[in-house]
């Protein structure tokens, strides 16, 4: 149930849904939440659920396609700040810059929850995908992944151009990985022995920035081409 200081529920049946459905799915992931305690959470009854989005996967799909266009924004603003910043001082694009705008939903507390759903989805399209996910990624994550590979090859031209979608993709994988780490018996944490700590966002962030900044401009050797 919503804590004293969570904010009110919506008025409408729709939007209460919505609510604590978004709530409960990041905290506990959208399998290991069932449909009676939705309903109850939110003072309907599965009927209501199906009438508006037809099934819990259904609902899950309304839920990210609320979700990825914010988060996406925010990301898609902060880079072409930055690119626009760097064009007017003709400097090419810090990479440092460009994977931090990457990665900040998922590690601002902020956006502590949808970073975490996001992250949750990612996960679940790579592990077992469905036509839902599949649905999501291509509306909103495919167009999302040509910008940042745009950017990349701006702030770094001297990378073959065919490097670029590997990056992206491992850079994406391990923001992921890092994101959905950050409970108290974190990795980092018991490596250690509680020196460093992954659950302290800034310090993860940083330490991800400098690992993925390396892999972006590391300059590979030409292949040999085949016979």
């Amino acid at each position: 149930m919503p804590s004293p200081t969570s904010p009110p529920l919506p008025d409408d049946t729709r939007g209460r849904i919505l609510a604590v459905a978004t709530a409960a799915f990041a905290a506990r992931g959208i399998e290991n939440v069932s449909m009676r305690e939705l309903t109850a959470m939110a003072g309907a009854n599965v009927a209501a659920v199906n009438y508006h989005f037809g099934s819990k996967e259904g609902l899950a799909e309304a839920i990210f396609d609320a979700l990825a266009p914010r988060l996406n924004a925010m990301r898609l603003q902060e880079l072409d700040g930055l690119l626009q910043r760097a064009a007017e001082h003709q400097l090419r694009p810090e990479v440092a810059d460009i994977v931090a705008s990457f990665a900040r939903p998922y590690f601002d507390p902020a956006h502590a929850q949808e970073g975490c759903l996001l992250a949750q989805l990612v996960l679940k399209h790579r592990l077992a995908p469905t036509a839902m996910t599949q649905r999501i990624i291509a509306r909103h994550f495919d167009p999302l992944a040509r910008e940042y590979i745009r950017a990349f090859a701006r702030a770094c031209p001297d990378v073959a151009a065919d490097e670029w979608p590997w990056r992206y993709m491992f850079m994406a994988g391990a923001v992921v990985l890092a994101a959905t780490d950050g409970h108290k018996t974190n990795r980092i944490a018991s490596l250690t022995e509680g020196r460093l700590d992954g659950a302290d966002p800034a310090a993860l962030l940083a330490a991800l920035s400098r690992f993925v900044e390396g892999g972006m401009r590391y300059a590979a050797p030409a292949r040999p081409h085949s016979a």
